[in-house]
């Protein structure tokens, strides 16, 4: 089933996410010169749990299945976080749940928004962001080829199955997007796996970063590279197909494969938080 990118909304640190990506592929860092502008304004709390909710609940779609990715460090806060969304929307935590709630909104076949967040305390490091992307399926768009989680809620999870069962549904794919910026440690769990890469390892693909020029965007980072990959396509950046490693410090690893189902992919709306 094809799904176009229908709606794009959310903040990087002091800038609309909209103004991140309009540059194109090829934009520069966003130099932060203070700390203000690594926060999201016009939020009162300070606390990194309450500014989460302050982000998250204004964006749930009231008449629409949601899903909403959380900080791996927001687990312990399970039950808290059940009770103010649970009837509202799927909750995960962790880079690697986004492939699971992939998998889940292509099987339901409607428009969904998926929403991830990553808010910080005033003297931690990275900046803070709120992604929301509105999926509908489509005659035409990216089609998901396969979404693919694995892993032990203890961690110590091996991902060379994981990675085995993509490369039997993806040899050779044109890039694999990467989670972070290649020295924060997001791959390490890829590490285990690395003799299951197979041709996923060749010169021809490219191992692309989108999330670097953006700086330490944690969870929030993984929807940000589907909203790049999809004006990556838009571009002509991409024409085949491309997997999408979902994966940080917490226990879960997931992999999502896409290709185009045609040429045409419509620009989505953007809007700010």
């Amino acid at each position: 089933m094809p799904w176009q990118l229908s709606g794009i909304q959310g903040s990087i640190g002091a800038h609309n996410l909209e103004d991140v990506l309009s540059p194109g592929l090829e934009a520069q860092p966003l130099a932060a010169g203070d700390t203000s502008q690594c926060r999201i304004p016009g939020i009162e709390a300070e606390g990194s749990h309450e500014r989460l909710r302050a982000v998250i609940e204004p964006l749930l779609l009231p008449d629409q299945p949601n899903w909403v990715m959380l900080p791996s460090s927001e687990q312990n806060q399970r039950l808290v976080w059940e009770n103010c969304l649970g009837d509202r929307a799927e909750i995960g935590f962790g880079r690697g749940w986004s492939a699971l709630a992939m998998s889940q909104l292509n099987r339901l076949g409607t428009t969904g928004r998926m929403i991830a967040a990553r808010m910080k305390s005033p003297d931690e490091a990275g900046m803070e962001a709120v992604v929301a992307l509105d999926w509908t399926p489509s005659d035409s768009g990216l089609e998901l080829v396969f979404s693919l989680v694995d892993g032990r809620p203890e961690g110590g999870s091996d991902p060379g199955d994981l990675v085995r069962k993509g490369v039997d549904a993806v040899s050779r794919p044109e890039a694999l997007l990467c989670p972070g910026n290649g020295s924060d440690g997001y791959l390490e769990q890829l590490t285990p796996a690395l003799p299951a890469l197979g041709d996923w390892v060749q010169p021809e693909v490219r191992w692309a970063f989108p999330e670097a020029p953006a700086g330490t965007l944690g969870v929030a980072g993984n929807l940000f590279g589907w909203a790049w990959l999809v004006q990556g396509y838009r571009l002509g950046e991409f024409t085949g197909s491309t997997v999408v490693l979902a994966m940080d410090g917490g226990p879960l690893a997931g992999l999502s494969g896409v290709r185009p189902a045609d040429t045409s992919l419509s620009a989505p709306d953007s809007g700010g938080t």
